[in-house]
């Protein structure tokens, strides 16, 4: 769009809470030189209980409104008093006309008195004013001017606390001084406050402190209090009155605001329109407010789905907080499709409401036998009055907060509205849409729709880009005037056209809808009458703009769908005609013709920025984050800009858990090529990333997910519901919510009665983690127990981009690292939580030195799943040989990982437990492990297989962390060993570390077959007497025979390993380890092979 057609566009007016427009029509009308004179009645409804004291003085302070008293009437509503508030009458009905209507006192019935005094009004405007409510003088004509204006507002007055025990109602009609000039107190004590405390202050005066008075508020309906506010008497038939339910004290008046909010009504804290609250002595009342809030909040959170509620999964509330709507017409073979959709989201708080609209193939009867009795499904039957007709009787049925259109013959993926609700739920947006996959009749996804990667609402004015799925908030689709029953078609077009002039609209870049393609689809049939309809709703569009005298528009013969735009060079009237917009508002006797320049002055300021960042530029931005560490947003910068030669940024954005970083990449100006690189890199690395039009922070927080599997599973169930796959039976599902629960980032294990944790990163979560991780790291704590979970398991992850490694700080893990790519994640097991011997000093000090030296991070996450196989009476351990490795699995997504290497050397590989020769890749550890991890996205990386611990000791002194990676994990002295362990001996022996021949040691050499015996018999060899002078071969004879073998091999690496490495990874990891040592020749292959030191216990 030309930028001098955008600049006369006008800024959304009233958008959220914004009640500037109001605001301007009060000070033009009321309070400028010329002010109008005052012609609208207001009765004031008083509900009262026993108070009839305080009533008096209420009534006195009424005496003196600035607002003409012969406007004014008082209804006064007893709810069952005992002090006879009626003999009041005799006394103000000289000021004003009072009446008096009771019921009887059958308990706290405040929400049916206020109804029953609403009732009794005579007039159209309303106010409530509580008992102890004392008004200011100007309080009646502060309200008066805004209802004068319109009753699409509803407003609000404060309070200040005082204590009026000390002067009478008859000093109060003698001068209302006497109230106004009572000090503010304290409402926990009812006194003055002493020592230096401020007084009470209304609750609300903060909120409206942070919120420009409410205007930029995104739930101005917590602010509504029923003892001081005004409004029209056609909203109680718009919105119902105060609910009876609420019988005790408290949440009445926040349950009946939720419905102002959702009805689409503006809520104003209106200046002038204090009172002074009447305190009860030492701060109390007869009302037990405590005992009443346990009362009435469990009843507020059944019917507000706004702000008080979290979610409980899958149960039925009241009032719902989504709403599905879906207009039928003859849809008879995909309506059921659609619905269960609708059912099986997982979020699930949430209705259905169906329209069949006359359908004539049998939809009504099939609906009624099928979702009849349904809790969630509520079905209206009507005449055909056609897509529109039926959508706007959906809509006005529909009880949530949020409206998620959803079509006949479509269907929705499992987390759609899961997805939707959060982008409403955390950021200040009307609405939001997402993707959709393309489908064929059956319902199997073949393709992804195309929509264009931003919401703007600029460019909504050349054509629809708004598609399916489409949620918003039932409070902006009452501003407008709903679906246009004049169009057949492009009704969509026309619904969000207006909704855009209300409010603002995100575009969540994930597909979350199946659009089925037929040849009866709406877009498909009578193209002609779709062109002509969409340029009506252009032309009214411009029209609703107030721009029809200033913007010239005609078809576009280039495209059916679109039109030519100019300005008109010498328009007959400059002004933009804001008649609609008025009209919205319900403003009658405003000037509705306004310059271009004088518009920003009916929006607030905060308005006006909101807009601004949210308009898009022409530039495009792939936004990849976030992440929790600056080193892993550094390395996935780098990556991106080597494998996509591009420019990348890191900033950082500080959030409740610390410091959040993301990367910004420069993407291709042309849209489509954006979204394509921008799930090249989701789908590819597994990592969040959205299309942005700027760099740098900005006020929208979302989420977007790779949904192929989603897809994929969804036609999968699809399949099997109707039985399309023959007699195979069901497959066995896993989910991750029956063993795993995430809480304050810990992370709980729950099998069998175990339960084990893992502290992980504040930012890390289960819903962004692949459901095949938590199934192998499942699998690699339990399998000696159980491997059911690896029955009917089909793995859908895909690789990301980097290695992680299992690191322990020991060796063979610090030789592993020195082979790995600078990329290589380190995640080391810190166990936590049970008893015994191990020590983390030597490990914490090497990840210091790594830090300090190399910059290589290492994330320590605590965990007790060492105590699984203790079920058993073992000492804790890793229950399977890869449970070293299970944080690793966790954090795969986390940290876009696509393999997994552990310090495995020689003695574990290739000779079994050290002592007989195997072909490791011939085993069925090997590929048992290899084939259920590499179907996982994460192939295992191996970088010592073919490297025994001799080799592995020369890499780390090469690489000069002699004296920093230690195996010994028992010393509590940093850089000491403690001598005693078997790894003490078979390690650290070989740098001349002295060894006492005692104890663990001793027992380790004592068992047959001799453990780790390569490495083990080359430590004899080289150093085999102990600290006390005890020569290894004379203690144990048995083992001179062996120990005589050539064991000179072991200085050398064993080349054939290099095929248990991933390939993207061998070239590396090969030119790496020809840095520290040599190959092993041909005969040292012979001896190798040869080895079979205990052959009675062979594999």
């Amino acid at each position: 769009m030309k930028s001098e057609i955008r600049d006369l566009i006008p800024p959304i007016i009233g958008l959220g809470n914004d009640w500037t427009i109001f605001e301007y029509e009060v000070k033009k009308r009321f309070e400028g030189d010329f002010s109008e004179p005052y012609s609208m009645p207001v009765s004031i409804v008083i509900p009262v209980y026993n108070r009839k004291e305080k009533l008096s003085k209420t009534l006195a302070a009424i005496t003196h409104q600035t607002y003409p008293l012969d406007l004014i009437e008082i209804i006064i509503a007893d709810d069952g008093s005992s002090d006879n508030p009626e003999e009041l009458i005799e006394t103000f009905s000289q000021y004003f006309p009072l009446h008096y209507i009771r019921q009887d006192d059958e308990g706290y019935r405040l929400s049916e008195i206020r109804n029953k005094g609403v009732k009794a009004a005579n007039f159209e405007q309303i106010i409530i004013l509580d008992c102890d409510m004392l008004p200011l003088p100007t309080l009646v004509e502060s309200y008066m001017k805004y209802a004068h204006v319109s009753p699409q507002a509803v407003l609000i007055g404060g309070r200040r606390y005082v204590n009026t025990d000390d002067i009478s109602y008859t000093d109060i009609l003698e001068n209302i001084g006497a109230a106004l000039t009572l000090p503010s107190l304290r409402t926990d004590t009812g006194k003055i406050p002493t020592d230096d405390l401020p007084p009470s202050e209304d609750w609300r005066y903060k909120i409206y402190r942070s919120t420009n008075f409410l205007k930029n508020s995104k739930y101005p309906f917590r602010a509504f209090c029923g003892g001081n506010v005004c409004f029209h008497k056609s909203l109680i038939e718009t919105i119902g009155g105060f609910d009876e339910d609420f019988a005790a004290w408290g949440a009445e008046d926040t349950e009946f605001g939720f419905r102002v909010y959702n009805h689409g009504f503006w809520l104003i804290p209106v200046e002038g329109s204090g009172a002074l609250h009447q305190e009860p002595p030492q701060g109390s009342n007869e009302t037990d407010r405590d005992a009443g809030k346990v009362i009435t909040q469990p009843i507020l959170v059944e019917k507000c789905p706004a702000f008080y509620r979290k979610m409980e999964k899958n149960r039925i509330y009241e009032i719902p907080k989504v709403s599905i709507y879906i207009p039928a017409y003859n849809a008879i073979d995909f309506i059921a499709e659609a619905i269960d959709s609708g059912l099986n989201q997982t979020y699930t708080d949430l209705e259905l409401v169906v329209v069949n609209d006359g359908s004539t193939d049998g939809t009504g009867e099939f609906l009624d036998q099928l979702y009849g009795n349904h809790p969630r499904v509520t079905i209206i039957h009507q005449k055909n009055g056609g897509i529109s007709s039926a959508s706007n009787t959906a809509i006005n049925n529909c009880r949530g907060e949020y409206i998620l259109q959803l079509d006949s013959d479509d269907a929705l993926l499992p987390e759609a509205a899961e997805m939707l609700v959060s982008v409403l739920e955390k950021n200040d947006v009307g609405f939001v849409y997402g993707d959709a996959y393309l489908t064929d009749t059956t319902g199997k996804p073949y393709g992804k729709a195309y929509s264009w990667s931003m919401f703007d609402r600029f460019k909504l004015l050349d054509g629809m880009m708004v598609h399916h799925p489409r949620m918003f908030r039932k409070r902006d689709f009452k501003r407008i005037s709903g679906f246009d029953t004049n169009l057949s078609n492009a009704v969509d077009y026309d619904l969000f056209l207006k909704l855009s002039e209300v409010t603002d609209g995100y575009h969540l870049q994930t597909p979350l809808y199946l659009y089925r393609q037929h040849n009866t689809n709406t877009s498909r049939v009578n193209t002609g009458a779709q062109d002509k309809n969409n340029h009506r709703c252009i032309i009214s569009a411009f029209e609703r703009l107030g721009l029809k005298h200033r913007i010239h528009l005609e078809p576009d013969p280039s495209h059916n769908r679109k039109m030519i735009k100019s300005v008109i060079e010498n328009p007959t009237e400059h002004r933009l005609d804001l008649s609609y917009v008025y009209e919205r508002f319900k403003i009658q006797d405003g000037e509705k013709l306004h310059y271009s320049w004088n518009v920003p002055s009916l929006v607030c300021n905060e308005s006006l920025e909101r807009q601004k960042l949210r308009t898009i530029s022409n530039s495009r931005v792939i936004r990849v984050g976030s992440y929790g560490s600056m080193k892993v947003a550094y390395a996935v910068s780098n990556k991106i800009e080597k494998e996509y030669s591009v420019d990348t940024e890191i900033f950082s954005v500080i959030v409740k858990s610390g410091t959040s970083y993301f990367v910004d990449v420069t993407a291709p100006n042309n849209d489509r090529k954006s979204l394509e690189m921008m799930q090249d890199l989701m789908i590819k690395h597994n990592w969040k990333t959205e299309v942005v039009s700027l760099r740098g922070t900005r006020d929208i927080i979302t989420v977007n997910k790779n949904t192929e599997k989603m897809a994929e599973d969804y036609f999968s169930a699809l399949l099997e519901s109707k039985d399309f796959d023959g007699n195979d039976q069901p497959k066995k599902k896993y989910n991750p919510s029956e063993y795993w629960a995430l809480k304050d980032s810990v992370l709980t294990f729950d099998w069998s009665g175990e339960k084990v944790f893992f502290k992980m990163p504040k930012d890390w979560k289960i819903q962004s983690t692949h459901e095949d991780l938590f199934r192998l790291a499942h699998y690699v704590l339990v399998a000696p127990w159980d491997s059911s979970v690896l029955e009917d398991w089909v793995p859908t992850r895909k690789p990301g981009w980097r290695p992680g490694l299992a690191f322990s700080g020991g060796i063979d893990s610090a030789a592993a690292l020195a082979l790995m790519p600078s990329s290589t994640v380190l995640i080391y097991n810190q166990r936590s939580g049970i008893e015994g011997q191990l020590n983390h000093t030597n490990a914490f000090r090497f990840f210091e030195e790594l830090e300090q030296s190399t910059h290589r991070e290492v994330l320590c996450i605590e965990s007790n799943h060492e105590s699984i196989r203790m079920r058993e009476g073992k000492m804790a351990g890793f229950s399977t040989d890869y449970a070293c490795a299970v944080q690793v699995i966790l954090m795969a997504d986390y940290f876009g990982l696509d393999s997994i290497g552990t310090g495995m050397p020689l003695e574990n590989s290739y000779l079994w437990h050290g002592y007989q020769y195997r072909d490791f890749s011939e085993t069925w550890f090997w590929n048992h492990y290899g084939k259920i991890f590499s179907d996982v996205g994460l192939d295992l990386y191996q970088p010592v297989a073919g490297c025994s611990e001799v080799v592995n000791m020369s890499i780390v002194q090469q690489m000069n962390w002699s004296g920093w990676a230690q195996s010994c994990l028992r010393s509590n002295i940093p850089g000491g060993v403690c001598g005693k362990c078997w790894k003490c001996f078979r390690k650290n022996s070989l740098l001349g570390v002295p060894f006492k021949l005692a104890g663990e040691i001793e027992t380790f050499l004592s068992k047959r077959p001799l453990k780790q015996a390569a490495s083990t018999l080359y430590s004899i060899q080289k150093g085999g007497v102990s600290e006390e002078g005890i020569d290894i071969l004379a203690k144990f004879p048995d083992l001179q025979e062996i120990a005589s073998y050539d064991l000179d091999l072991l200085n050398r690496y064993y080349a054939p390993a290099f095929a248990l490495i991933p390939s993207r990874y061998r070239n590396f990891t090969k030119r790496r380890l020809s840095r520290y040592a040599e190959p092993m020749t041909h005969e040292d292959v012979l001896n190798l092979k040869g080895i079979d030191f205990f052959p009675a216990h062979g594999e």
